[in-house]
């Protein structure tokens, strides 16, 4: 039973493809979300939480207590996040890696290849607030979305942007939410794109590009 104030973070997942959150390679991170674009300042020990939207119930696609945080280029450069790189001819886990920034030597943003966040206005915002939170403690349930039981019906947040709440109701919820339940692990993503299985011939850029297409109309749905 938790017994100290803890701060936690809401806002609705509109598209869970396992970038933003990417919960693959032993830690869950966010790096190009709203939370992110929004400038939010969490501090370790925080928690976020991203529901579905209101259409599709607002289910608990995943929880995540913050351990660190780090600027783009050092998570870039960081020998544990090396498997976040995306890699555009991988499995979909390597495919929708989210370690995509960096600088090169002359302070400038460069870019890894990538099939998400193509457009200049998504580079953009990405950049805006150039952080990732990093979480080795967390609860991704994809697919598997869990109901919320209506006692915390108030950390449910399903508008534009993000809340804060640190009344007694969160430590209700985190309570409940790992009593008798693993951390880790518990689904894929639900909105994974349809030609996500596709393998590119490596001298052909066609078919990553109908991909990113692809991913780009699943963004904007």
């Amino acid at each position: 039973m938790l017994t100290h104030k803890v701060r936690l973070c809401s806002y609705v997942v509109t598209k869970d493809t396992g970038l933003a959150p990417n919960p693959f390679w032993g830690y869950c991170t966010l790096g190009v979300c709203t939370l992110n674009r929004s400038g939010v300042c969490a501090q370790k020990g925080d928690w976020f939480i991203g529901t579905q939207s209101a259409s599709k119930g607002s289910k608990l696609v995943y929880a995540m207590q913050v351990s660190e945080k780090l600027c783009f280029d050092d998570y870039y450069r960081d020998s544990r996040f090396q498997a976040k790189k995306p890699v555009i001819n991988g499995t979909w886990h390597q495919r929708c890696g989210d370690n995509m920034y960096y600088k090169d030597d002359t302070g400038e943003w460069c870019k890894h290849p990538s099939l998400f966040h193509r457009e200049k206005k998504k580079i953009q915002q990405d950049l805006k607030h150039p952080f990732v939170f990093i979480a080795e403690h967390f609860y991704y349930f994809g697919d598997k979305a869990l109901e919320v039981p209506p006692a915390f019906a108030e950390l449910i947040w399903n508008r534009h942007g993000c809340k804060w709440h640190d009344s007694d109701t969160v430590v209700d919820f985190l309570d409940w939410l790992q009593h008798d339940r693993m951390p880790g692990i518990h689904g894929e993503p639900a909105d994974i794109p349809k030609h996500a299985g596709v393998r590119f011939r490596s001298a052909d850029n066609t078919e990553a590009d109908c991909l990113a297409r692809d991913i780009l109309e699943n963004e904007n749905a």
